[in-house]
C-alpha cells in the first residue's frame, strides 16, 4: 500500500462519517433517523473503500475496491431522499410502488457493477494515471452515468424538499435545514469536479473531499442545533389531522387546497370540487371570498346539522402582496346548542321570577266581595288569582266569626272541639 495524503484524508472522512452514523443511532427513532444512519453508513463504506483503493497498488485490487465503493455509493441518493421525506414529514408523497422503484435502482446498479467484466457497461476499460500518483483512470460506460444520474436526481429532489420545508419552518427548524442544505453543497461541488474536471484533477477521485466537509458541518449541527432531536412537524400533522377545517383560495378566488376536516364539514366528496360549486351551496361564504381584510361569519349547514364559525385570513407574500385567502372553519355546533339551552333556562327562570314577584306588588281587591283585578282588568276570586300566579291549592273552611254568623244555632256545637284544642278553625 502507498499512503498518500489524499488516501489518508479519505480514511479520516470515513471515520468521521462512521462517528456521525453512531451519533445518529441514538436518534434513529426520530423523524428520518433511520434514513440518516443509513446515509452516513453508506458514506462511511464508500469513503473507506475509496481510501483503500487510493492506497492499494495494482489494477485488479483497485478495481475490486472500486466495486466495494459502489456498495455504499449507490445507496447515498436513496437514503438522502428518504431522510428528506421523513424528516420533513412528507413520506406519504412516495407511494409503495415508488419506494419499490427507488430501492430497485441501487440493487440493479450493484448487479451491473459486480458483473462488469461480462458486459463492460460500468467501466469500458482502465489505464494508469500520470506519474507515480498510484491512480487508476476508469473509462466510464453508460451504466456509470446512469448510476450518477439517478443519484444526483435523488439528491436534487431531496434538497428541493428541504428548501420547501424551510420556507414555512420556524426559526429553530430553519437553522437545522440551513445546516443540511449547506452540507449538501460541498459533495455536489466536489462530485461535479471529479466527473467533469478530469484534466484538472488528473483522474483523482476528489468527490470524497466534499463529503469530509459535509460530515464536519453535520457533526457541528448535531451539537449546536440538536439535529434530529427537533424535527419539523409537516402538513400531515398541522393541516391534515387538525379538527378545524382549512380551505385555501388563490387571488382569483379559485379553490386550490382543502384538508380532510373542511371536506367533511362542507360535504366536498370529489377532488375536482370547484369554488363556484362551493359558493353555490354556501352563498354565505361569498363576502369572505371578496374581502381583503381578516373577517369572520357564521355558517349553518342544515344537512349536518352543523354550525360553523368561519374565519378568513388574507395570505400575503414576503413583500405584503396579496396571494389568496385562507378559510378556517370551526365546528361550534355543540357550543351553540349549549348556549341556546342555557338561554332557554334563563328565560324560564326569569319568567317564573316575574310571576312570583307579581304577588309582591300592590293588588287591586274589592272591599266587598274580595275579588282581585288581574293585569287584563278582569276580576277574579282571590283563590283563583293566587292559584294561577303562585301554584297554590286551597282547602275551604269557616272561621269562628263566620260560623256564629251563618250558623248561630250550631255554632257552640261546631266550635266545641276547636276550643278544646285551643284552635278556632272549623
Amino acid at each position: 500500500m502507498l499512503f498518500l495524503p489524499h488516501s489518508l484524508l479519505l480514511f479520516l472522512t470515513s471515520a468521521l462519517a462512521a462517528c456521525v452514523a453512531l451519533f445518529g443511532v441514538g436518534r434513529r427513532e426520530k423523524a428520518g433517523g433511520w434514513a440518516f444512519v443509513g446515509l452516513m453508513t453508506s458514506i462511511a463504506i464508500w469513503m473507506m473503500s475509496a481510501a483503500i483503493e487510493a492506497a492499494i497498488m495494482g489494477q485488479a485490487p483497485k478495481v475490486f475496491w472500486s466495486q466495494m465503493e459502489y456498495v455504499g455509493y449507490v445507496f447515498t441518493g436513496v437514503f438522502l431522499l428518504f431522510f428528506a421525506l421523513h424528516y420533513t414529514q412528507q413520506a406519504q408523497l412516495l407511494t409503495p410502488f415508488g419506494r419499490l422503484v427507488v430501492w430497485m435502482l441501487p440493487i440493479l446498479s450493484l448487479l451491473f457493477v459486480w458483473t462488469n467484466p461480462w458486459h463492460h457497461t460500468v467501466w469500458t476499460g482502465f489505464s494508469p494515471g500520470p506519474g507515480k500518483a498510484n491512480i487508476l483512470i476508469y473509462h466510464r460506460g453508460p451504466i456509470f452515468w446512469f448510476i450518477v444520474g439517478y443519484t444526483y436526481v435523488f439528491s436534487f429532489v431531496s434538497c428541493y424538499v428541504f428548501y420547501r420545508a424551510r420556507k414555512t419552518a420556524d426559526p429553530v427548524i430553519r437553522r437545522q435545514l440551513d445546516t443540511i442544505l449547506l452540507s449538501a453543497a460541498f459533495p455536489f461541488a466536489s462530485g461535479a469536479l471529479y466527473l467533469f474536471g478530469q484534466d484538472f484533477v488528473s483522474g483523482m477521485d476528489v468527490s470524497p473531499f466534499g463529503f469530509s466537509i459535509a460530515g464536519l458541518i453535520i457533526a457541528w449541527g448535531f451539537f449546536h442545533f440538536h439535529l434530529l432531536d427537533i424535527a419539523p412537524v409537516g402538513r400531515a400533522v398541522l393541516v391534515e389531522k387538525t379538527p378545524d377545517g382549512m380551505a385555501v383560495f388563490d387571488d382569483k378566488g379559485r379553490l386550490v387546497d382543502t384538508n380532510p376536516a373542511a371536506r367533511r364539514m362542507l360535504g366536498i366528496g370529489t377532488a375536482d370540487f370547484s369554488a363556484a360549486a362551493l359558493l353555490s351551496d354556501y352563498p354565505a361564504l361569498a363576502p369572505l371570498l371578496h374581502a381583503t381584510q381578516e373577517t369572520r361569519t357564521s355558517l349553518v349547514i342544515t344537512d349536518g346539522p352543523l354550525e360553523l364559525d368561519v374565519r378568513m385570513i388574507p395570505l400575503t407574500d414576503s413583500k405584503n402582496r396579496f396571494q389568496g385567502r385562507l378559510l378556517i372553519l370551526q365546528d361550534i355546533t355543540t357550543r351553540m346548542v349549549a348556549t341556546r339551552e342555557r338561554d332557554r333556562v334563563i328565560a324560564e327562570l326569569r319568567e317564573a321570577l316575574a310571576q312570583i314577584k307579581a304577588l309582591n306588588g300592590l293588588l287591586p281587591i274589592c272591599c266587598n266581595c274580595k275579588k282581585i283585578r288581574d293585569d287584563s282588568g278582569y276580576w277574579q276570586q282571590i283563590e283563583a288569582y293566587i292559584r294561577e300566579h303562585a301554584d297554590v291549592e286551597f282547602s275551604h273552611g269557616l272561621c269562628p266569626d263566620c260560623t256564629r254568623k251563618l250558623y248561630p244555632d250550631l255554632a257552640d256545637e261546631l266550635l266545641a272541639p276547636a276550643k278544646k284544642d285551643g284552635k278556632h278553625f272549623v
